[in-house]
This record gives C-alpha cells, sequence and structure tokens, in this order.
C-alpha cells in the first residue's frame, strides 16, 4: 500500500536520526527541557519553581514581565528563588500586545515595544538567561493593519538589535498560526523576516508545535530543514494541552531534533501547553489552578522523558518497522 505523504516525510525523519545516532557517544547529552512560565499566570515565582523542581525540570523561560521600570521580576530575587530550587534560566518569552509591537502603523506604539524590549533584553544578561523571543506582530491581533507590516517589524527590530548585541542576547522569532498573528505564520516567513532585519543579533527561530501544525508541511523535516536556526522548541500537543494528551507524534519530534545535533547547542526544548483559543494572552492573567498546572507539567515531563529514553533506546529495525521504511 502506498504511503500517504506525511508517512514517507516521517520516514525521512526516521532515516535521518538513524544515520545521525551512529556518531553518538555514551556521553551525549539530552535534550534541555524546560518550561514557559508566563501561562501559570498570576501564580508566585516560588509555587511555580517548587512545581518545575518536583518534576525534575532544570530550566525556566521566564515571562517578560517588565512592562515598565517599576514593573516585573528583580535580578537578584528571582537568582535567589529560582537558585533554591535548583533552576537555571533559559531565556525571556517576550509578550507582543497590540498595545506594543514592532509591526503597527503607529509610531508611539512601535515606540512602546522598543522600550520594553531594551527592558526584557537587560535581565537575561542579569540572571544569565541567553535568548529573548517575540512574535514578529501582536497576539491577538490577526488582521493586518496594512500591507507594509513585514518592512516596519524588520525596521523597529532592527533598532534595538544592537542592545541584543551589546548584551549577548539572542533574538528569536517565533512564528506564529494565521488565527492568531497578521504576520510570520512559518519558518519561511521568519527566515525572510530575518533577512529583512539584516543583523546578527536577530537571526534564529524560536518554533512551536502547536503553530507547526497549522503552519508547517511537517513538524519533523522543518526541523531537519531549519534546525541551525532553531534555539528553542515550545512544546504542546495538537489540542495545545499537555504533551501526551493528544496526537502529536512526539518521537519523531524527538528524532528530528537529535538529527540536527539541537542537544549538543545550548538549545531548549520548553512545554508552552496553553489550551485552545485564538488569544493565549489572557492566561498570563488568570488565578492559578494548581490542579490543572500540576497536572499539565507532570503529564509533560514524564511523556517527554519516557518517549526520549525509547526513541534512544529503540534498534533501528524496530523503528524502520514502525514506520513501514523497508531499507536500513
Amino acid at each position: 500500500m502506498k504511503p500517504q505523504p506525511f508517512r514517507v516525510l516521517d520516514q525521512q525523519v526516521v532515516k535521518a536520526f538513524v544515520e545521525a545516532r551512529r556518531s553518538h557517544t555514551p556521553e551525549e547529552p539530552r535534550l534541555k527541557l524546560g518550561w514557559s512560565n508566563w501561562g501559570f499566570g498570576q501564580e508566585s515565582l516560588e509555587a511555580s519553581a517548587e512545581r518545575l523542581e518536583r518534576n525534575g525540570i532544570k530550566y525556566i523561560e521566564l515571562h517578560g514581565n517588565l512592562y515598565s521600570p517599576d514593573m516585573g521580576y528583580k535580578p537578584d530575587e528571582t537568582l535567589k528563588v529560582l537558585g533554591d530550587h535548583g533552576l537555571t534560566v533559559s531565556g525571556i518569552c517576550g509578550m507582543v500586545t497590540p498595545n506594543q509591537e514592532f509591526a503597527h502603523n503607529l509610531h508611539h506604539v512601535r515606540e512602546r515595544a522598543i522600550s520594553y524590549f531594551r527592558r526584557q533584553a537587560e535581565f537575561p544578561a542579569a540572571v544569565g538567561g541567553t535568548y529573548l523571543l517575540f512574535g514578529a506582530a501582536s497576539v491577538g491581533r490577526p488582521i493586518a493593519v496594512d500591507g507594509y507590516e513585514f518592512e516596519r517589524s524588520a525596521q523597529t527590530m532592527r533598532i534595538v538589535a544592537d542592545d541584543f548585541a551589546r548584551l549577548g542576547i539572542r533574538g528569536a522569532i517565533e512564528p506564529i498560526r494565521v488565527e492568531e498573528t497578521s504576520i510570520v505564520h512559518t519558518f519561511a516567513d521568519a527566515l525572510r523576516l530575518i533577512d529583512l532585519v539584516d543583523h546578527p543579533a536577530i537571526s534564529w527561530i524560536n518554533g512551536d508545535t502547536y503553530h507547526m501544525l497549522s503552519g508547517e508541511l511537517h513538524i519533523g523535516t522543518t526541523i531537519l530543514e531549519q534546525g541551525d536556526r532553531l534555539i528553542n522548541l515550545h512544546l504542546a500537543d495538537t489540542n495545545r494541552r499537555a504533551l501526551g494528551r493528544g496526537l502529536l507524534d512526539v518521537d519523531l519530534v524527538i528524532m528530528a531534533l537529535y538529527a540536527v545535533g539541537y542537544q549538543r547547542g545550548d538549545n531548549y526544548c520548553t512545554p508552552e501547553p496553553l489550551g485552545a483559543g485564538a488569544d493565549p494572552y489572557v492566561s498570563m492573567n488568570l488565578l492559578p489552578d494548581v490542579e490543572r498546572l500540576d497536572e499539565l507539567v507532570s503529564v509533560t515531563a514524564s511523556t517527554w522523558r519516557e518517549r526520549e529514553e525509547e526513541v534512544l533506546a529503540a534498534s533501528d529495525d524496530d523503528l524502520f518497522g514502525l514506520y513501514q521504511i523497508d531499507e536500513a
């Protein structure tokens, strides 16, 4: 029986993984599993850190909550809380809203974005994070204000790029599905924008499996093709819930990451299961539902680790048989 097109692409990923792991050593590192905490809403950092520690998670992507010089995390306090729970900052998730975004046609809206992202860039430099991610246009505004958003977004990003470079921060553009934002829905769109920005400090991509399900032809082959640009991958299942609660082929995502050597660099896998909806930013202001958040973290972490070990322990024949590959 002839396989469906996505199955053929599945097989490409499996073959790439099998070939790549021939060079793996017994000391090969595992993928760095973290968590993006802004989806925990108004929960204290202490409570969030305790949950992550309890589930064996070592890295945290912090909410970019420095909305003014007087608001948000303070470096010393943050390092104390995270240190008490064995957590290291991977990066910062920048929040791009209709009131502060790079692509808008109103100058004062773009100026707010410039000021906001300059503050965010200072923070990872102070707490040890290495990346700052952001969308090209506002989340929650899927309709373009005009036809010049790509160019305007690039011009505005370029203004803050020197600040990123000075602080040693990697700027990463996140492709976001069409239901949530007006531009940059695919990795190809992100690469086009990176070319327009034309600055080494903003030359990376933050992927998201949930957005990739609708924007990319195939998650695994996209990782194979753009793995050198990918520095963080947000994780959520097909229903944007915990991994293992939907239909995502987690094994294939893991194989694609190992195939490009993602585990060897300063790269992260960061769950962000926010639930369905056109504007996920409502999550950042919710009172914490502790039982639900505990379930999201425990199920996701255990699923990821179990599948990672299964993939790494599987023989070539096991993988070829599972994915119906005839040749080694």
